[in-house]
């Protein structure tokens, strides 16, 4: 529970966000910044050095949170110059990145072959963020291509996941392979499951919202070529909202392990928004989940922000995607 000084600050923050919402006012960075503006400074706080977001390890940097939270912040209004430093240590940095040439580094694994969900977050956030690392970003774009079988899904070597594949295509389709991520979308929609949810790559007989919410912002990027893929992927976002609606806890939240999660919460909504469908019951309680300091709180956080649930959720709180990102 919130100490009384603390749960006055918060609510003072929940009614200045809503009246800005209300008024209809969170339509550009500017004024996202301007009502978020203590979320952003929580995030940016939470960088080590300004460069990366720091793992369960003490001391080595989390990339997927870290790719993340540079999307969150820039949906929060930060311009080119207040990312630098993370860009150029997360995006820019060969020796820390790793390169098709040479293959040691976060984007691939001890086998030196390149781990596709991380890649796809790395080639994505690069196009939003306009990162100058036009060679290393093509060459795990050829990487990413190579384990792209001839029917157009991923090499069943890989064993990609929903999260894995859901990546790859935001990634090709921000680069400007709408060909390729149209096609692994196809493919991506034949592993929707009997409850129209797809899985967090780890239930893999039972929908989540998190997986759910994650393949709609990559059906949502996609450009169908024809009219039978336009069906196809039309059909699959129908099952996927109607999974979502269907699973939403009071209408507003999603849970996960028995308890509310704020991650799972705020991807459902971004799907939900990439589909084009209202979630401002959904938006309202993660406001309502916002802590004094800025950051969005779980349940184990003890009224405090939680860093990995903020490097998540910013992007929802204004009713988002990650497809507002590239647009």
């Amino acid at each position: 529970m919130f100490e009384t000084k603390s749960e006055l600050r918060s609510i003072a923050t929940i009614a200045a966000v809503a009246a800005i919402i209300g008024a209809g006012l969170i339509a550009t960075p500017a004024q996202a910044a301007n009502a978020f503006a203590s979320t952003d400074t929580y995030l940016k706080n939470s960088f080590v050095a300004g460069q990366y977001i720091e793992g369960f390890t003490p001391g080595k940097p989390d990339f997927g949170f870290t790719l993340e939270a540079l999307l969150q912040r820039k949906a929060l209004g930060e311009n080119a110059a207040s990312l630098a430093t993370a860009t150029a240590y997360n995006l820019t940095n060969a020796s820390v990145t790793g390169t098709e040439e040479n293959p040691v580094g976060y984007l691939f694994d001890a086998n030196k072959r390149v781990k596709l969900g991380i890649a796809g977050k790395f080639v994505f956030t690069s196009a939003v963020l306009k990162a100058k690392n036009a060679a290393t970003r093509r060459g795990i774009i050829n990487d990413i291509l190579s384990k792209i079988d001839g029917t157009g899904d991923i090499a069943a070597n890989m064993s990609a996941n929903t999260f894995d594949r859901a990546w790859v295509v935001l990634a090709l389709q921000a680069n400007g392979f709408g060909r390729q991520a149209t096609g692994l979308a196809i493919h991506m929609i034949s592993h929707q499951l009997a409850d129209g949810g797809f899985n967090d790559g780890y239930d893999l007989g039972v929908g989540s919202p998190d997986g759910t919410g994650i393949v709609l912002q990559a059906l949502g990027a996609v450009n169908p070529a024809n009219k039978a893929q336009a069906k196809v992927i039309a059909a699959s976002e129908t099952k996927a909202v109607a999974y979502l609606n269907k699973t939403a806890v009071s209408g507003n939240h999603y849970e996960a392990y028995g308890d509310y999660s704020v991650n799972s919460t705020a991807y459902a909504a971004m799907g939900l928004a990439a589909a084009g469908k209202k979630s401002s019951a959904i938006k309202t309680w993660l406001i309502g989940k916002l802590a004094a300091d800025g950051g969005l709180q779980t349940s184990w956080s003890a009224g405090a922000g939680d860093v990995y649930a903020t490097a998540q959720g910013a992007v929802a709180l204004l009713g988002q995607s990650y497809l507002n990102l590239i647009k």
